[in-house]
This record gives structure tokens, sequence and C-alpha cells, in this order.
């Protein structure tokens, strides 16, 4: 017998004790889950346990495997990242239904999607029992809670449903008041090669407790609960006289010999999708699994295409994909100069004399071309020789009053305003009519600053025409200062850049 098949419950138990409210449900599924991990015939240092953020995402401390408590609503890409690295691991994530259906929802979709051999358990107790009772994604419309004062007025996202859509493999749901339900799904989950999605019915205890009483409560677990079991009727009631039947794909009761037979294997996306939007109090809540579909899963996907690559092109070299066969030098006049350095590639991947004739053709292309040559104007020589403005600037501690006088003795629309010799702003007419007008009371006592925009962008004299307008283009400016070694030189504007244009096409 393997020391894998000779682990004990206890070998998964670590020193840490579980930090829960008293009756969480979070106690039964860590126990359900202690006492399965030693019966699926895996060595204990091959098990992995990822977690977000919330009640469920402490479970890594307290599973005496490996793990890993990540960011908020990022547990899937982790769990992804170690799968894909070490195929030979079980990896099993948990998650709540406010990690896992909110901040982390788009990253459980692709999760699904992608299909990794990767155990998904999502604790549901519709409320953020971490942060103390705000409603979640999943809670009942008109839940009042301290986020909801008045109800809740947002319909809740179907777990399954959600991960059904998203081409989830497998896809169950259990509870925790019923470990052995719980055991029979891990254990199925296990065994799945693919992602597997398993919603659990958790109770909070102090934040919403008994939200899944008219459920799997005692008194109504039996006429509110149909159990979904390969090869066996959909059937449930207390004399299990009633049963799950479909009507030309919708879901209705009947008696319990019209119940249609359940097959997960055979389930398709449409037959489960319907079982999955059974609840409360129109239908009974099915408990199981819901579909099985085996498919290539995204690690055997992620190997094939690098094994591909390297019998096609060779086991490559780190060194030389950091390096490149190519860099940019950033000169002090602000031109760009290609260095090639081929010897750092196999000569196959990169050549020199296709990089040389590239550069070539870019600039015939340029001095060939009198409207790109015009884009490669120096800013500097705009300011200059086409009669734009050299700016007019006015200290900082200076108040909003003298920058208006400026403004309005120089007619112009923008000022510079300066530190020293250091620009640090700039005040337009947009800013005196939106910050100033109606909102400053004392003009005379305001300092420029309070009402200026600071300058995070500035244009060096030797930056091109085409750079200005990029900078323009990201940052969502109309002026920009122009300076020379960080003294002002100019102020330039897109009103003026489509002036200078004008002007030098109609030339």
């Amino acid at each position: 017998m393997s020391a894998a098949q000779e682990l004990t419950r206890k070998d998964f138990v670590p020193d840490a004790e579980p930090r829960w409210c008293p009756g969480c449900g979070d106690y039964a599924i860590l126990n359900t889950i202690q006492k399965v991990f030693p019966t699926l015939g895996i060595p204990k240092e091959n098990f992995v346990v990822v977690s977000g953020i919330g009640c469920s995402s402490r479970f890594p401390y307290y599973m005496n495997t490996y793990g890993f408590h990540t960011l908020h609503g990022r547990a899937p890409t982790v769990a992804t990242g170690i799968k894909v690295n070490n195929p030979e691991l079980s990896v099993w994530m948990v998650t709540g239904d406010g990690d896992g259906l909110s901040i982390g929802s788009n990253h459980l979709m692709h999760i699904l999607r992608r299909n990794p051999d990767v155990n998904i358990l999502l604790f549901n107790n519709r409320i953020y029992g971490l942060t103390k009772g705000q409603y979640s994604p999943t809670s009942e419309p008109g839940l009042v809670t301290k986020s909801s004062p008045m109800g809740s007025v947002e319909e809740p996202i179907n777990p399954l449903a959600f991960s059904i859509a998203a081409q989830a493999g497998f896809v169950a749901r259990t509870m925790d008041n019923n470990p052995k339900h719980m055991t029979s799904v891990f254990e199925a989950a296990a065994a799945h090669k693919g992602v597997s999605m398993i919603e659990i019915y958790q109770n909070c205890v102090i934040f919403n407790d008994k939200t899944f009483d008219p459920v799997y409560g005692r008194q109504n677990k039996t006429d509110q609960i149909v159990l979904l079991e390969d090869g066996k009727p959909m059937v449930f009631g207390k004399e299990g006289d009633k049963g799950i039947a479909f009507d030309d794909g919708e879901p209705k009761i009947v008696s319990a010999d019209e119940a249609a037979v359940h097959d997960a294997s055979s389930t398709g996306e449409a037959k489960a999708f319907a079982l999955a939007q059974l609840s409360f109090p129109e239908f009974p809540t099915p408990m199981g699994v819901f579909r099985t579909e085996t498919r290539h899963t995204y690690e055997d996907s992620v190997k094939a295409q690098v094994e591909a690559a390297i019998e096609r092109k060779g086991a490559g070299d780190l060194k030389s994909l950091i390096r490149g066969s190519d860099f940019w030098e950033v000169k002090s006049d602000g031109e760009r100069e290609v260095k090639n350095n081929p010897s750092e590639l196999p000569r196959n991947i990169i050549d020199e004399s296709i990089i040389e004739e590239e550069l070539v053709e870019a600039e015939d292309r340029i001095s060939n071309d009198p409207f790109a040559r015009l884009f490669q104007t120096r800013i500097e020589e705009i300011i200059h020789h086409f009669g734009f403005s050299r700016g007019v600037s006015v200290q900082a501690s200076g108040s909003v009053a003298d920058a208006i006088d400026a403004m309005k003795r120089t007619a112009v629309s923008c000022i510079l305003i300066q530190d020293g010799e250091i620009v640090v702003g700039i005040l337009t007419e947009r800013d005196v009519l939106f910050r100033v007008l109606g909102k400053v009371e004392d003009p005379e006592g305001t300092p420029i600053s309070e009402v200026m925009t600071p300058t995070p962008d500035v244009l060096a004299s030797w930056c091109t025409l085409s750079q200005a307008l990029h900078s323009f283009r990201l940052g969502g400016y109309r002026h920009l200062p122009v300076v020379r070694e960080n003294r002002e030189l100019g102020i330039i504007s897109i009103k003026g850049i489509l002036n200078y244009l004008h002007k030098q096409t109609q030339s």
C-alpha cells in the first residue's frame, strides 16, 4: 500500500485553529474536505489549496497542504498558473459569492472556459460575511442589509447558470449540512478531468442566518430538494411521489412515474441550464452533479503548443529573448537610432540585412514625402520662425488677479506659471472661466497655484511636431509649455499647430 493510500484526515489537519463564527457552515465543509483528500490516492505534497479574500478564503490556513491566500477575486489566475506549471498537482480553489462573483467574476469566467484541471469550491451564503453583512451578488431581492437598508433591488447571480454559460465542464451543487452529499460531490469533482465548479449552500449564522432553511431545513428538504443521481429518476417529496420532467426543454413537475432519468454525462448545456434555474418556491432545488463534459484541458493544450514550438524552432535562449535583436538609443537631441545586435540571436531568427533595408526604405519614404517631412519639424523651429508666441509667464507666488491682468494685457489665451525659472503649470481661459469666475471671492489675495493647471507634461524644444501631437492626444491637452533645459521657451497649442499645418500645406 502506497503512502498516499495510508493517509488519514489527521494528515491534513494543521496546528492552526480555525477561526470562524461558532456554527458557521465553513466548519462542516472543512471537515469534509479533510476526510476526502486522504481517499483520493494522491500524495499529500501534491495538494494545493488556493483562495481569494473572504471568510471562506481562510481555507488554506486550515489545510495542512501547500496553499496560497491571494488577492481579492484573483484566485483563479493563481490556480491556473499553478496547474499549467505543475500539471501533476491537485489544485483546489476556494472562493465565496462575493469574492468569486463580484470583483472576481471576470477571472472566474475565464478559468471556467479555459478548463484547467482545477476544482473550485464556491461557498454561497448570499452575504458579505467578512466585512460584516453587506448584500452580495447572490443576495435575494428585498434583503435588508447595512448596504441596502431599504432592501436590495438587484437580481441575484445564479452561480451555476453563470458557470454553464462560461462552458464549465463539471457543474454541481451541494450543501453544508449534508456531509455525505458533499463527500460524493467532492469525489466526483476530483475524478473529473478538467475544471469543476461546485456551489455549496453555506449558512452564515451571524449576518444571514437560515437563508437556505426554506430549501434544506429539516421540515422542508424532502419537498424542496431533488437529488440528481446518474441513472435515477429525478423524484422528490415526502412520499417520493413527485418528479421533474422536460416538455420541449422546459422543466415541469410531474408524478414520480413520469420523472426524467438524470444522466450528467449526456445532459447538454440547455438542459443543465434549465435545471440550474429551478428554485424555491416554484420548483424544488436540484442538488448533485448537473452535467459533466470531458474536453481538452488548458494545461495539456499549453504543453502541446510549447512542445510544438520547441520542435519547430528549437529550445530557444532566454537571454536572447530578453535582450532582443535590436534596441532604441535615445539621444540628447531627440533622434533615435537602431542598434542591431544579431549575434545575440540565432541567424535563422533575425537577419541584419533585412532590418537595414527596412530602415533605408523608411528614411526614403520620409525624405520623398513633403507631408511626412512636415511632421518632423522641431517645435523650437516652429516657435522661432513661424510667429508663435514665446509665451507670457508669471510667478506661482503671484495672485490670480496678476495672472488675469497679464492675459488681458498680452491678449493670449494661456500663460505659463513658473517657480523661479522652472515651469510648474499653466493658466488658460478655461481655467479662468471654470475655476475663477463665481468661485474665487478675492482674486488679489488668492495665489495662482490654487487655480492653475499643474503641468504633468512639457515639450522639449527638440521634440518634433509628430511627438508633440502624440503628447497632446495622450494627455488631452489644449496647451503645453515648451522648454529648453527646464527653462521656459514658449507655449504651443493645438489651435496654433493646426494653423501652422494649414499655412504650410497651402504654401
